[in-house]
């Protein structure tokens, strides 16, 4: 083979090496919206790359991506905007990057999990390749329960080769022209808004102050409308300011920029959401049901919820009496409350009387819309009143009782003792009126009869009284004791 060849054949496998270089990706933590809006899943992320790596690709190491992060202050992951997909080509030397989302993430009643991923081009931001996957334990039983998953690692080992499964090998080259626009950071507030209010969009241009006489005009453009940036009164962003549609739904907003010579480009810079609808809020009272009325004497559980659930700004609970004096005011800057629980105090801390009260909780959207819900209970902390009646007839003695006010029993019972301490008798029951008799041993007029009555309502409310001298029906109360729980998350 003459020396001409042997070169033809080195030049051939160098360019047959050079056009198969495995491409470099950058795999962003994947958002978890099981968490919260800014949930971040780390595990699932290392699963994602391994997979990727035994296909071939090359990855950005995960410190450079945090630093990445941090630099461009990216909070809320999943759905990065054109401008930094770029800056994650330039500054992390990335061919691709891929984001993505994890939708669903269970262990129990059944391991289950979701996951919706996107593989970006960083040279001109455009999705080569996207997929959504779902996997349960149901999917994989087998009839005989033979190697059925147990645990969401069982899943794992076959949801994320089958997530994977059709990524392509090779991806496309970017077309020829590229961008000239060199953004370094875009503001877009707010990120949802009510129809009408104004939406602003501020845009850095990297050397913006060097170049800014061979900047092309540029518009930022929300569907077929076109709103011209100028420089801020310092020169350091470029603003535009427009009011938002007054039909609800997501709307993108692009970068164009017109050349003298006639060429146009633009590019993605963010998107916003106009929202004209509050949140549906509903209101859960756990207590006691009687005849369709929530009544409590130690704590009420407070569970709202959303019909359709959202990220809130804040919210607020109130407790209003039957004066319609707010006795209870208590509201947090964060996300719903799974569930709340009042102990029938007032906002300075004293007893609330028992009573008929307004629970009503109220909720506020990202846009500032509201909406209440609301619902009454009944506050009911006062033991039984129970009277004590004694009828005697020769040594025979009858004692009645009967319930004055009060909510209605859960039981009750009264032991009668002998003066040497013996128990002479034992009455017990669940409703009043009622009676019983006994004869004690020797005159009517012998030592007294020390007696001991104990009841308690539905609600948990319980009185003890103790009688020195059942003859006399001389009572002392001692005052009943309510064991009080301290799981809960919070209280007020």
């Amino acid at each position: 083979m003459s020396r001409l060849s042997l070169s033809l054949c080195f030049l051939a496998l160098l360019l047959s090496a050079a056009s198969s270089r495995a491409a470099t990706v950058a795999v962003l933590p994947l958002q978890d919206v099981t968490v919260s809006r800014n949930g971040v899943n780390y595990t699932l992320t290392g699963y994602v790359r391994r997979e990727l790596g035994t296909r071939g690709f090359t990855l950005v190491a995960e410190p450079r991506i945090m630093e990445f992060l941090v630099r461009h202050r990216i909070r809320t992951l999943g759905r990065l905007g054109s401008h930094l997909v770029e800056a994650a080509g330039r500054e992390l030397q990335a061919d691709l990057l891929l984001q993505g989302t994890v939708c669903q993430l269970q262990e129990r009643p059944a391991p289950a999990v979701s996951l919706s991923l996107e593989l970006i081009r960083t040279s001109d931001a455009a999705t080569v390749w996207a997929n959504t996957d779902a996997l349960s334990a149901s999917d994989l039983t087998s009839l005989l329960g033979l190697n059925d998953p147990g645990n969401l690692g069982d899943l794992y080992a076959v949801f994320f080769p089958r997530l994977l499964a059709t990524i392509p090998a090779e991806v496309p080259p970017a077309p020829e022209a590229g961008t000239l626009l060199d953004i370094d950071s875009v503001i877009l507030l707010p990120r949802h808004v009510r129809p009408g209010n104004e939406v602003s969009c501020r845009v850095r241009i990297r050397d913006m102050e060097q170049r800014i006489t061979e900047l092309p005009q540029l518009v930022a453009r929300v569907g077929k409308r076109e709103y011209p940036l100028s420089p801020d009164p310092d020169g350091y962003y470029l603003v535009a300011r427009w009011p938002a549609a007054d039909t609800p739904g997501e709307y993108t907003v692009s970068l164009a920029g017109r050349w003298a010579s006639g060429r146009t480009e633009h590019a993605v810079i963010g998107s916003y959401v106009v929202d004209d609808h509050a949140p549906e809020v509903q209101l859960h009272l756990v207590g006691r049901e009687i005849d369709g009325k929530v009544f409590f004497s130690d704590r009420l559980i407070i569970i709202p919820t959303l019909g359709d659930p959202e990220p809130v700004r804040r919210w607020e609970v109130l407790v209003i009496d039957a004066d319609d004096e707010v006795i209870v005011r208590q509201g947090a800057a964060q996300r719903l409350p799974r569930r709340l629980t009042w102990r029938g105090q007032t906002t300075l801390g004293t007893l609330a009387p028992d009573g008929e009260y307004t629970v009503v909780f109220r909720v506020w959207d990202r846009t500032g819309l509201s909406s209440s819900a609301s619902s009454d209970v009944s506050f009911r902390r006062t033991p039984p009143d129970i009277s004590i009646d004694l009828v005697q007839e020769g040594r025979r003695l009858t004692v009645k009782l009967a319930r004055n006010s009060g909510m209605p029993l859960a039981y009750w019972w009264m032991k009668v003792f002998a003066p040497d301490g013996a128990l002479l008798r034992l009455a017990e029951g669940q409703q009043l009126p009622a009676h019983f008799s006994l004869e004690p041993a020797g005159k009517p007029e012998a030592a007294p009869l020390e007696s001991l009555l104990v009841a308690a309502d539905i609600l948990g409310n319980r009185i003890r009284k103790k009688i020195k001298d059942l003859r006399r029906i001389s009572i002392q109360d001692e005052a009943g004791e309510m064991e009080l729980e301290k799981e809960w998350l919070e209280e007020f």
